[in-house]
C-alpha cells in the first residue's frame, strides 16, 4: 500500500499573508513553490515527515531555490515525480518546508481530511515521530537512492575501515 505525498519548498514570508500562517492550506502557497515534489511511498509522518527533518538538518539554508533543487536530489527515486501545481496528483500528505530565516520549519497538511497535522521544526517532528526504522543519513551524506553497488561498495568501505 502507498500512502502518496507532496513536498512544497516555500519562503516564510508568503506565510505573513494569512491568518493561519504556517497551519494554512497548501493549496494558499501552491503558486508560491519553488518545487512540488511527489513521493509515491510512505508518506505518513513517522517515515516521510522524520526523513524531511532528518534532510533540513543535514542541509538546511535559507535559500529556497537552492533548497528545492537539493532535496529533488537527495530524495529523488523511482517513483518520485515533479509536478506544477500540488492539486495534479493524489495524494494523502502535503509537506511544506519553511525557508526564507535560520529556524526552518516544516509542516504537513492530510490532504483526505482537510486538517493540519503539525507545524514544528525539524528537532520536534523527530521526537515526537521517530519510529523504529532505518531513515536516511543525510547528515553523512546519504541520499534516499543509490545505485545498490555504489551503496554495496561504501558498506564494504566503511566495514574495512572499522
Amino acid at each position: 500500500m502507498s500512502t502518496r505525498n507532496l513536498t512544497m519548498v516555500v519562503h516564510r514570508d508568503y506565510a505573513q499573508n494569512h491568518e493561519l500562517g504556517f497551519a494554512a492550506p497548501p493549496s494558499v502557497y501552491s503558486d508560491k513553490s519553488y518545487v512540488n515534489m511527489y513521493l509515491h511511498h510512505d508518506g505518513y509522518p513517522q517515515w516521510q515527515g522524520v526523513q524531511l527533518a532528518n534532510w533540513v538538518l543535514a542541509n538546511g539554508r535559507q535559500d529556497g531555490s537552492a533548497m528545492a533543487a537539493k532535496l529533488v536530489h537527495d530524495m529523488y527515486y523511482d517513483s518520485c515525480y515533479l509536478y506544477q501545481d500540488l492539486d495534479a496528483i493524489d495524494h494523502n500528505y502535503t509537506y511544506i518546508i519553511w525557508t526564507g530565516k535560520d529556524d526552518i520549519w516544516i509542516s504537513c497538511w492530510d490532504q483526505y481530511t482537510s486538517r493540519n497535522v503539525f507545524v514544528m521544526q525539524p528537532d520536534r517532528i523527530i521526537e515526537r515521530y521517530k519510529d523504529d526504522m532505518e531513515y536516511t543519513d543525510f547528515a553523512n551524506g546519504e541520499i534516499r537512492h543509490e545505485d545498490s553497488k555504489i551503496a554495496a561498495a561504501k558498506k564494504l568501505i566503511t566495514l574495512l575501515q572499522s
